[in-house]
């Protein structure tokens, strides 16, 4: 059936086929068959790891054939550019147990190994009606084409195999994950509270049954620097998946791994599209891919403003004004020394003994200080210490124009970086904590603009009081009617007095 190709040998009698530069017999595709769909896998996984898979995408094709017996084989064909590649195909093909034939139209021969390095020839043709005709050593055989298999939707129905030791895996520098909607949102204040550079978005895909009332929303989060115990964590929460980053836009679930090396045939992939491969089998695709935002940008963190503008101090105008947070805060008290007290809240009861007691400070003291009237309460700060008034709550600094009652904490525990996102949304203004009932620490600004000077002014706006003041009830007493006589010695003598009646007349 088939014979040794010589280099004297000048005419071939498989059509489409030639010697090349090294003179070994080559057609213009290769072929390679396999006995079941896990043999193609195999083959695909074993060249993918090694090599990559994107230099036979643009030739590749993929195709069930059938037998006279009505057996089924699988096919794979690429274009057969040099007898290197076809070398390196033939080698992995013999590991995944397939056979590597060559040729043009529908005659393949098989391709060259030890027995014969320059390839083979057949020594007569089979005349019989087939899609692909197939010569080897040991049989000949031709087929028929049942369907044609598209590469992409192979890979997308392969499940991912769970990796032995994968805790033992470093974590890459770089994360996916997707959440649904429900736990989403607390991922989100997780990210932000512990300063995790991340940036999200929300996927949508059409509903897949008319059961369904609403399309299905997800979560997604880029993660980036994570720490294992926040990914370990993550994975283990349910309706949360991790994924690690393959490519630009294509990962698969953490602690698996795809049955082919997604990585080596990135060409497959848009840019514009995310796929996520899931440890159950489902593949995630997003198109086009939503806009990402940082984390720190979708905390929840609004102003809500509260209350009439306070009284004037110097300039601008005092304002007490809540601020809404995304991620409740606690007051707590502490055991540590008191830290950068240099702020104090006096409230309205205590006005006549602030008065007082600025009027004794001494003018160094004075002048360092800077007051704000709200409503029904006072704020001095002084950045060198507020000891030397002591009325009031004193609060000690702890974030750049942020504070909080002196010998109380914040809990949870948060840098001063987050604390100022936080509160982002108060502009120039200064935020006091204040505890409440229920123990959530409700945060109040009062903008840079009410803090003045304590001058004179002020001092007068602070210490004023209602006076009070009723007009007299009764009218003047009229004064008395004088007429002159001739002159005398003493001519005011016998003047009425003020208690006698009028007589209208002197003496």
């Amino acid at each position: 059936m088939l014979e040794r190709a010589a280099l004297h040998q000048t005419r071939f009698r498989t059509p489409g086929v030639a010697p090349d530069a090294r003179g070994v017999v080559l057609g213009q595709r290769g072929v390679v068959l396999f006995p079941s769909l896990d043999r193609l896998v195999a083959f695909l996984r074993a060249y993918g790891d090694e090599g990559s898979l994107d230099e036979l995408l643009p030739t590749l094709q993929l195709r069930r054939l059938v037998t006279p017996l009505k057996t089924r084989e699988i096919m794979l064909s690429v274009g057969a550019e040099s007898s290197y590649r076809m070398d390196r195909i033939a080698g992995v093909a013999k590991l995944a147990g397939g056979l590597v034939f060559t040729g043009t139209s529908r005659h393949f021969v098989k391709y060259r190994d030890s027995s014969s390095p320059l390839g083979f020839d057949v020594l007569e043709l089979l005349d019989q009606p087939a899609d692909l005709v197939l010569y080897h050593d040991t049989f000949r055989q031709a087929y028929t084409f049942e369907r044609e298999l598209q590469f992409r939707d192979l890979v997308f129905r392969l499940h991912p195999f769970r990796q032995p030791h994968a805790s033992a895996t470093p974590l890459p520098p770089r994360l996916w994950a997707s959440a649904e909607v429900g736990v989403g949102g607390a991922i989100l204040s997780y990210l932000f509270r512990w300063q995790i550079p991340a940036r999200a978005a929300i996927a949508e895909w059409p509903a897949t049954s008319a059961f369904d009332d609403r399309p299905r929303r997800l979560y997604l989060f880029d993660i980036g620097e994570t720490p294992e115990r926040v990914a370990r964590l993550f994975a283990a929460l349910p309706g949360v998946h991790v994924f690690e980053p393959l490519g630009k836009s294509f990962a698969v679930e953490l602690g698996f791994r795809h049955p082919i090396a997604l990585e080596s045939c990135a060409s497959m992939f848009d840019d514009q599209t995310l796929h996520l491969f899931r440890g159950d089998g489902e593949v995630l695709v997003v198109h086009p891919l939503p806009p990402f935002a940082p984390v720190r940008s979708l905390v929840r963190t609004g102003v809500d403003l509260e209350g009439d503008d306070a009284a004037r101090a110097h300039r601008g105008a005092g304002l007490d004004a809540s601020i809404g947070l995304g991620l409740p805060l606690r007051l707590a008290h502490s055991t540590e020394p008191w830290r950068a007290v240099t702020a104090t809240v006096v409230p309205l009861a205590q006005r006549e003994h602030l008065a007082r007691m600025l009027y004794a400070l001494p003018p160094n003291t004075l002048s360092a200080l800077r007051l704000a009237i709200g409503e029904d309460r006072f704020y001095l700060l002084d950045p060198k210490g507020i000891e030397g008034v002591p009325l009031g709550v004193f609060h000690s600094e702890v974030a750049p124009r942020i504070y909080v009652p002196s010998g109380s904490v914040i809990v949870p525990a948060v840098s001063p970086t987050v604390l100022e996102e936080l509160v982002r949304d108060r502009g120039d203004g200064y935020v006091f904590f204040e505890g409440g009932p229920d123990g959530i620490a409700t945060p109040r600004v009062v903008p840079a603009g009410a803090f003045g000077p304590v001058s004179r002014k002020a001092l007068r706006d602070v210490a004023a009081h209602l006076v009070r003041a009723d007009r007299p009830v009764s009218a003047e007493i009229p004064l008395p009617l004088l007429q002159y006589d001739e002159p005398r010695r003493f001519p005011l003598w016998g003047l009425p007095d003020a208690g006698s009646p009028k007589t209208g007349e002197g003496e």
